[in-house]
């Protein structure tokens, strides 16, 4: 019974077994008979009416492989219309007809006339039969290997999407060589077979003559070794270069050598604000700081370091008139190597920018080469665009780097504090031209938490204090004599800013707390700011004239100089402090409340919730000196001008 069981087995598996080989040689037969060897020629009509004709025997036998790489399917199909009908003429006069649906997100399907069911054509043969129904015209616009005009100029733009060109150019090219290069490189693109699934192309690049332009979509980056176009128009079909004119674009999108003067364009975005982008440079090769903004005559001002490539460097004065859209670099100064010994100094000395005059800025010109160099202290005159070097080369760099490491402007008495990092100190008197120099004297401390500043200038420049990690502060008169010294008591905190002043430079003091982690307030690497417990009062001289303690008996009790009344009335601030969280540093601070105190009598005065409207306030100096400009905002890549409400 068992052997009878599986004698029917085999017959019925041999059964499917020819059954199947049947119908794939049916298959087969079917794709076989689908065309004539004996083809004559071709016409292909496209779903707009446009017709095409095909006698080449090449392209004939390529629409011949397509089709026959397809496979049958059964099923009949009830679809729109076809995008293209075939009618192939043969030699007898007879003629084949075959209709397909190719076009945009058909799978690529076909029939033929007077046969049941319908063939799928694999992507590789889509493409080639899209390709294949193109008019000539379609030919060089869609595939653009043929730009037979002469192109005038080049314009690049990080990529958005697909199918569209981004307005905002980055990059635009107008010299011979780079035009050609970039002809050449689609014009020798070879064709990727198939239907593409891209992502976002990394450009959009548009060809630009006299009476056309011609848009791609460019992926390339400064690793690629073979970069690919696609034409904005036809989404999934791409282009390879050539290994040589992928290297050729890359030398000319990533190098900096094409960029050859800071220039800004500048349009409003959809909140109104203006924004300026520089001309010449992809995002990826550039960044930007800001430095100080002043209005003279209706018109800002203001500086940027700009820096972009391999070490190369702008600094620049730059002007925007808010009665226009327009943007400009008023001076500017280049360094393109960080071996030289002022490199330091160029990247950060270039945010010093006061108003001299009701006509003229007053700056700090740099005059570099590629290893030498010179700074001047100048004016810019806003009327006329010159600048005037009003201490030229007043800098003597040593080998050492170096940097402007702080200024202060007395606006009212036209005198100028600089402090390099070195310890080089100017007093530069504009109004007298009775200058005090001290070379190389005055050194910053190297950055610790209780380190920089190290100098403590008086608001009238006729004092200040140097701190040269002896243990002990001196303060100086302006010609660089020592007056007196003030230890640092070394078992207590003592604030960044160790030495403050008075408006009128009549009276220093100094904070001190018991060594706590209650006691800070703010800290970072160069950085700390504390919660006093004891404030000492100093004459210009550095004499002794005073102390108050915070409330005795009253735990995380703290005070501090919050301003001033007048030359010797102080308002005290005094609150209470504890630790937010027991393992991490921080404090709230509670209970705040004010009284006057007069630091010349030694007198407490009335008392206060708030701090009085009439009080000069006591600035950080460290965070607070530079005041930010709510008008402009200068981030890594832009620079925006807000508009005005």
């Amino acid at each position: 019974m068992k052997k009878i069981n599986l004698l029917v087995l085999l017959t019925v598996l041999s059964m499917i077994l020819v059954s199947c080989t049947d119908a794939d040689n049916k298959d087969k037969k079917k794709n076989q008979a689908l065309l004539d060897s004996n083809v004559h020629s071709m016409t292909v009509k496209s779903s707009i009416d446009e017709v095409v004709s095909i006698t080449d025997r090449k392209l004939i036998e390529q629409f011949a492989e397509a089709i026959h790489s397809a496979q049958f399917d059964s099923g009949q199909l009830d679809i729109k219309a076809p995008d293209y009908v075939a009618t192939v003429q043969l030699e007898d006069s007879e003629s084949d007809i075959f209709s397909f649906w190719i076009k945009g997100e058909h799978e690529g399907l076909f029939i033929k006339s007077g046969r049941n069911g319908h063939y799928r054509l694999p992507g590789t043969a889509k493409a080639a039969l899209l390709a294949l129904f193109q008019s000539d015209e379609q030919q060089a616009e869609h595939n653009n290997l043929n730009i037979n005009e002469k192109i005038k100029k080049i314009t690049l733009a990080t990529s958005l999407t697909h199918g569209a060109v981004n307005p905002e150019v980055t990059a635009e090219y107008t010299d011979n060589k780079q035009i050609e290069a970039f002809v050449r490189a689609i014009d020798t693109a070879e064709q990727i077979q198939g239907i593409l699934n891209t992502s976002t192309p990394n450009y959009d690049i548009v060809l630009i003559s006299a009476n056309k332009e011609y848009a791609f979509h460019l992926w390339i980056n400064e690793t690629s070794e073979q970069a690919m176009v696609m034409n904005v128009k036809e989404t999934h079909t791409g282009y390879t270069l050539t290994k040589k004119s992928t290297a050729e674009l890359k030398e000319i999108i990533f190098t900096e050598s094409n960029f050859k003067e800071l220039k800004f364009r500048a349009e409003r975005n959809s909140n109104g604000d203006l924004v300026a982008k520089p001309i010449g440079l992809l995002e990826d090769n550039y960044m930007m700081n800001g430095g100080p903004v002043v209005k003279l005559k209706g018109i800002l001002y203001h500086t940027i370091h700009f820096f972009y490539g391999d070490h190369n460097a702008i600094n620049a004065l730059v002007a925007r008139d808010p009665s226009t859209d327009d943007v400009h670099v008023k001076w500017s100064d280049k360094l393109s190597s960080s071996k030289n010994l002022r490199n330091n100094a160029f990247m950060s000395s270039y945010n010093m920018l006061f108003p001299l005059d009701e006509e003229h800025l007053l700056f700090l010109e740099s005059e570099l080469t590629e290893k030498a160099g010179q700074y001047h202290l100048s004016s810019y005159n806003v009327n006329t665009g010159t600048v005037e070097r009003l201490r030229e080369n007043f800098w003597p760099l040593t080998e050492e780097y170096d940097y402007i490491y702080q200024f202060q402007w007395n606006a009212d008495e036209q005198k100028l504090f600089m402090q390099s990092y070195l310890g080089n100190v100017w007093f530069f008197d504009l109004k007298t031209g009775k200058d005090e120099i001290h070379l190389l004297k005055y050194q910053v401390i190297p950055h610790s938490t209780s380190g920089a500043p190290s100098l403590f200038l008086s608001p009238t420049f006729e004092r200040f204090v140097h701190d040269d990690e002896s243990g002990q502060l001196t303060f100086y008169n302006k010609k660089g004599v020592s007056l007196r010294k003030v230890p640092l008591p070394a078992d207590q905190y003592v604030p960044s800013e160790k030495i403050k002043w008075n408006p009128a430079g009549t009276i220093a003091w100094m904070d001190l707390a018991e060594a706590e982690r209650n006691r800070i307030l703010d800290i970072d690497i160069d950085y700390s700011k504390i919660a006093p417990q004891k404030i000492n009062f100093y004459n210009p001289d550095g004499l002794l004239i005073g102390s108050i303690l915070a409330e005795a008996g009253h735990e995380g009790a703290a005070l501090e100089v919050a301003g001033w009344i007048d030359a010797n009335v102080a308002v005290i601030k005094f609150y209470t402090v504890e630790l937010k969280d027991v393992e991490r540093l921080g404090l709230n601070v509670k209970d705040e409340s004010y009284y006057l105190y007069d630091v010349s009598k030694n007198k407490k005065g009335s008392t206060f919730k708030s701090i009085p409207s009439n009080a000069t306030i006591t600035l950080d100096r460290q965070r607070d000196s530079i005041e930010a400009n709510e008008n402009i905002i200068v981030d890594f890549k832009e620079i925006t001008y807000l508009k005005e409400k």
